[in-house]
């Protein structure tokens, strides 16, 4: 099963049929699980899980369960004493669009080691084997790729605690075939907004400014960052507007000299001369009594 072109043919088929809100939240979510468990048919997860993942209460969970597989997107068997549900996403791209009644999660796991064992065995003895392993080694690179190629998408749960609209899946499956941005740039988005205390928005407006100036991998996101250091870091330098920068002139040696000089003693006065030598005249008419 591929990741993206269900998500696309799911977009499709939703514009020919309804689904409630809700319905679409946990169909995302099953995508989600069974993409981490490496597109295995069947699977299994507790309502709990489930409930987290798309906010929906135990009751609201089971009525859109059952309105996912009326719609046949989904089939699911219940099961007695806790055990968890387990679970079948029907593909929009299988031959038999309408699948197999689920038996158990262990039948269909003794008949797949059952099967590997007869195609090692039988290996060397049929031609016919070896190209059956070789289809699988391409099914399992296929799983790989695809498993990688959604990392976003667990990135957007952790940083916006939440899963993406359709409308956002398509914009950032457009950020990637269109613009042929990396998903780390994409998950890199994601952070920055998530530090800024931002949401999807404001990681779609990076996203735009990355893919208009060309920038693809983490590699040119780390360059850009450094480039946005070093102008922020030469507009500190720069003078502000408005301010007039104080010119300074250096003044020659031997002004500081001239400051540096001890001030010479003031000489007294004329009047101050005059006037101590007539008190000392006053002073000797009175010694001499007259």
């Amino acid at each position: 099963m591929n990741y993206i072109k269900e998500m696309n043919a799911f977009y499709d088929w939703l514009e020919l049929n309804e689904l409630s809100p809700s319905a679409i939240n946990l169909w995302y979510a099953l995508m989600h699980i069974n993409n981490k468990a490496g597109w295995i048919e069947t699977f299994t997860v507790a309502e709990s899980v489930l409930c987290v993942k798309t906010g929906l209460t135990d009751r609201t969970l089971r009525k859109v369960r059952n309105e996912l597989k009326q719609k046949n997107r989904i089939d699911f068997v219940s099961r007695k004493g806790g055990k968890a549900p387990i679970y079948k996403l029907i593909s929009f791209f299988s031959t038999e669009n309408i699948s197999a009644p689920i038996i158990s999660t262990e039948i269909n796991s003794a008949v797949s080691v059952t099967g590997s064992v007869i195609d090692s065995v039988t290996d060397d003895v049929t031609g016919s084997s070896t190209l059956n392993k070789l289809n699988e080694t391409k099914l399992n690179k296929t799983n790989i790729s695809t498993a990688t190629r959604v990392n976003y998408f667990d990135e957007y749960m952790l940083c916006f605690s939440g899963q993406p609209n359709p409308i956002q899946i398509q914009e950032i499956n457009s950020f990637i075939d269109q613009d042929g941005l990396n998903e780390e740039v994409i998950c890199a988005s994601f952070k920055k907004a998530a530090e800024a205390g931002a949401k999807y928005p404001y990681a779609r407006s990076i996203l735009n400014s990355w893919a208009k100036k060309g920038i693809k991998t983490i590699q040119d996101v780390e360059n850009e960052q450094n480039i946005h250091e070093q102008r922020k870091q030469q507009q500190r330098q720069k003078p502000r507007r408005g301010t007039v920068p104080i010119r300074t002139e250096k003044l020659p040696d031997w002004f500081d000299e001239e400051q540096h000089k001890p001030e010479k003693p003031k000489q007294p006065s004329d009047d101050i001369s005059r006037k101590r030598a007539e008190l000392n005249e006053t002073l000797m008419k009175l010694k001499t009594g007259g």
